[in-house]
């Protein structure tokens, strides 16, 4: 749920002050006064604005829990994939090694890790 908050003041030379205060919300609650004012004019309608209200909520809270669920498995796709890429350079780096290339060996094993180690340390950084 976004809202926006604006405050403004103002003061002049002579110690006189203005203040000014907005608040801005994309929630479809309305207030005590504007329901009230509606019941004046509508009260039929009133119902009908909570209902609405609660839907809007529900759906709210559904979407929340789905972006929510999402971003948890794609954070955890990622921890595995790099744990995969990692090992997979142990691995690469240990067959080069068996095959005769010691130092080419060493050097894709410590890439791989120095990339994932420096991948996490950045991460946790932002």
């Amino acid at each position: 749920m976004a809202s926006k908050n604006t405050q403004l003041r103002a003061k002049d030379k002579a110690d006189s002050e203005v203040h000014l205060s907005h608040s801005q919300t994309d929630s479809p609650i309305l207030d005590v006064n504007s329901l009230q004012k509606l019941h004046e004019f509508r009260p039929d309608i009133v119902d009908f604005v909570l209902n609405q209200t609660q839907a809007e909520s529900e759906f709210r809270r559904a979407e929340t829990a789905r972006i929510n669920n999402r971003i948890f498995i794609e954070r955890i796709l990622g921890i595995l994939l790099a744990g995969f890429v990692c090992v997979s350079g142990i691995v690469g780096g240990v067959w080069a090694a068996s095959k005769g290339h010691e130092k080419l060996g060493i050097a894709i094993a410590v890439s791989c890790i120095g990339t994932l180690a420096v991948a996490f340390i950045t991460r946790k950084k932002q």
